[in-house]
């Protein structure tokens, strides 16, 4: 091209873009949600995209895909829904979570079609859902605590369960931990990264790969000088791998082996039964009894609002309203009592 020349980029793009649907009479989910995916998500995470691919794929297309998009009625999306929950031509019902990702895509590529015209509603808007029961968080007690940490001392992945327990790390953020994170001499890690399990293209096994985070956006834990230490010892101990927790060949742990281990762990020492992210739970109980701001909870945990920090932990930020209260009381005793023994 001569360089006085402009170059259309608008049209090149047009020419390496799928071509939008010209008869929306034969325009079916399938060719719709097509192009949506390649048109409109190159701007998502990759894991985000991968993701939508999937669910479209095994989900959306196997059901609808045929339906022709202008004649899709909020009907059909509910039956779409009632199929999934009830597990027809599916191996087994798919559990409310998972129904409403499906459901979550579908809404966002028919509100697309929407927004473009080529459809009056958005057919998905009006379905109920299966509700999605909530798991019961498990904090654990300081007595629970020092029987766990007993129960854990000098097993392989003891150190694991500590930093866990003393930074709030999701599963995949502390398997995913390398030695590139942490600054041992400001006292902090640094998360940027997750390892993540996928399946297999095959449709047998699972590998795994590296992710953004949560809220893709990475933080600094600064940690306690107890955590600090464990790491240092690490250190010393394992200079030249690069992942922080490792089997004795130098691989990263898998997620099914710290269930497994923790699972052991818990049946022998006669705790009651808790998840391996219940550590994370209590790390965010202590920090707030211990007097930790909400704000500061936030980010450390990675969560999107404080908001969302003080929803998951209500019960905990009750206990402390009741103890401010009882502070005021001794406050007003201490400092006015005229004014009390007048009352």
């Amino acid at each position: 091209m001569n360089k006085n020349e402009k170059f259309d980029v608008l049209s090149y793009m047009r020419s390496i873009t799928p071509s939008k649907p010209k008869d929306l009479n034969d325009y079916t989910v399938t060719k719709w949600c097509d192009y949506w995916l390649n048109v409109c998500c190159n701007g998502v995470k990759t894991t985000t995209y991968r993701s939508y691919e999937s669910i479209i794929e095994h989900h959306i297309k196997p059901v609808l895909g045929d339906v022709l998009l202008q004649e899709l009625t909020y009907e059909d999306v509910q039956l779409f829904i009632n199929s999934m929950k009830m597990g027809v031509g599916i191996e087994a019902p798919l559990s409310p979570k998972t129904i409403k990702n499906v459901h979550g895509v579908l809404h966002k590529a028919l509100s697309t079609a929407k927004i473009n015209s080529y459809i009056e509603f958005n057919p998905a808007d009006k379905v109920i859902l299966p509700s999605i029961p909530h798991n019961e968080i498990h904090v654990l007690s300081l007595s629970e605590v020092r029987a766990f940490m007993r129960a854990i001392r000098g097993h392989d992945k003891e150190y694991l369960y500590l930093i866990t327990l003393f930074s709030g790390l999701r599963e995949g953020e502390v398997i995913g931990l390398t030695w590139d994170c942490i600054n041992f001499d400001e006292g902090y890690i640094k998360v940027y990264r997750q390892l993540i399990r996928r399946k297999n293209t095959s449709g047998h096994g699972q590998h795994y790969e590296w992710g953004s985070l949560k809220n893709n956006k990475s933080r600094k834990i600064y940690l306690c000088p107890t955590a600090m230490q464990i790491l240092l010892k690490l250190k010393a101990e394992r200079k030249s791998n690069e992942f922080v927790f490792v089997n004795s060949d130098g691989s990263h742990y898998t997620h099914c082996a710290v269930y497994n281990a923790l699972q052991k762990i818990i049946d022998k020492s006669g705790l009651s039964h808790f998840r391996f992210h219940d550590l994370r739970h209590t790390y965010a109980t202590m920090a707030l009894k211990a007097g930790v701001d909400i704000k500061t909870l936030q980010y450390n945990l990675g969560h999107y609002t404080a908001s969302f920090t003080l929803d998951v932990y209500g019960h905990c930020t009750d206990d402390m309203r009741t103890e401010s209260s009882r502070k005021i009381e001794k406050l007003i005793i201490n400092t006015l009592p005229t004014v009390i023994t007048s009352l």
